[in-house]
């Protein structure tokens, strides 16, 4: 016990004995002030822990009757309009009016219901299309906008559906789909099996705008590596070791799922753009391939992070850098950094291309610009359609570069 006229401390604070511990200044007792406490116009604080007017904040972090209120955190991301995603995309003008037929013809082949179609209808494939294959006529348009919205109804099972975690359920819905590109295939009931009637379709109109063999093994083998990225996909949802595989077999599978060879097909398909296969194989035509599809699921990883994290999904390099030492903005840093790589190789590959002749060399910047308006295509649509961020989000995202998280 202090002596008489002795100072003692409380929390930190002299205070003499016998002296005044009720009146302070402003209304701020002394008794507040020796506790850590301040009492300033209804503002109590005590050991770092601020309440008015019913809400409290601990350490930054407010709660309100209860619940609790968690500051916003932002990243900073990549510049996702650089490079060969520069530039202002061209829309095909059929867009208006062929869109629309194939989205109704969906909804009534799928029995869609209300809710459903209502998202069917914001996420506007047709406008996806549009500037992936500005120059394709009405009957191509109309084939690629059906195959669009087949395959992201068919992916959505696999991705956020009853699927996403069922291996075998999946590997025998891709073996039936494969198995309507062989031509010995009877035609699909579309009562019982509409996707699988939507698929079967889009295959046969490709096939009599344009018989040549190569083309169609290009289909076939894109869309059988698309399949089976999808099941992988699947099996490591199931078996929970997505945050489990190396960075390269990762990108390996994601450039192969979203989807990109195969519309590079589609749009060859409907600008009628006439390559052999031994140009294709030649190595510059394959690295831009693959970068204009890694720029497409990079952009996505990138814009889908806010709503993977309210879900709870880690199928986002963003998670599988964190998982390997990164902190959250060292992981969307180094994807800057792979994204600025994927536009040097590109000008690498295109540099190091060789000539086939005037003719043959007009085709391959033809077909080399349809991967570019693909890639470019997904990211002004992403913005476009809301997918994954909403117009205060999108504009923020562009203009400042930042991703604010809930």
């Amino acid at each position: 016990m202090p002596a008489v006229n002795e100072a003692y401390e409380t929390n930190g604070y002299s205070v003499p004995n016998g002296g005044d511990m009720t009146s302070g200044i402003n209304g701020t007792s002394d008794v507040h002030k020796a506790n850590g406490t301040n009492g300033t116009n209804g503002i109590k604080e005590m050991n770092g822990i601020k309440k008015a007017n019913g809400i409290k904040e601990v350490n930054g972090t407010k709660e309100k009757n209860g619940v609790k209120e968690t500051k916003p955190r932002t990243l900073h991301i990549p510049d996702l309009f650089g490079g060969i995603l520069s530039g202002d995309p061209v829309e095909n003008p059929l867009e208006p009016t062929v869109g629309p037929l194939s989205e109704e013809w969906t909804k009534a082949l799928t029995k869609m219901d209300p809710k459903t179609a209502k998202i069917l209808t914001k996420a506007n494939f047709a406008y996806l299309i549009s500037l992936a294959a500005p120059q394709a006529d009405a009957a191509a348009f109309r084939m690629a906008v059906d195959w669009c919205i087949w395959a992201f109804v068919f992916d959505d099972q696999y991705d956020e559906g009853l699927m996403r975690d069922k291996t075998i359920e999946s590997a025998h819905e891709m073996i039936w789909t494969l198995s309507l590109m062989d031509d010995s295939y009877p035609p699909v009931d579309p009562k019982k099996h509409p996707l699988r009637y939507m698929f079967q379709t889009t295959w046969q109109r490709f096939q009599l705008r344009n018989p040549a063999p190569d083309l169609q093994q290009r289909w076939k083998e894109s869309h059988r590596k698309c399949l089976f990225a999808i099941l992988q996909q699947v099996w490591l949802a199931q078996s929970k070791t997505g945050l489990d595989v190396s960075i390269p077999d990762y990108m390996d599978t994601r450039r192969q799922s979203i989807g990109s060879y195969c519309l590079f097909v589609v749009v060859e398909w409907a600008h009628g753009i006439k390559l052999t296969q031994d140009i294709f194989d030649h190595p510059s035509m394959s690295t831009c391939e693959r970068v204009a599809a890694d720029l497409t699921w990079l952009v996505n990883d990138v814009l889908s992070y806010k709503k993977d994290v309210a879900f709870g999904v880690e199928h986002n390099l963003v998670c599988l850098l964190m998982r390997q030492g990164c902190t959250e903005q060292e992981a969307m840093d180094k994807i800057g950094e792979i994204i600025d790589q994927c536009h040097k190789e590109w000008d690498d590959a295109v540099a190091n291309l060789p000539s086939w002749g005037e003719e043959t060399d007009k085709e391959v910047q033809r077909y080399l610009g349809a991967c570019r308006d693909v890639a470019r295509a997904n990211l002004w649509w992403s913005f476009k359609s809301g997918r994954y961020l909403n117009a205060e989000e999108a504009g923020q995202a562009r203009v400042n570069k930042i991703l604010t998280l809930g």
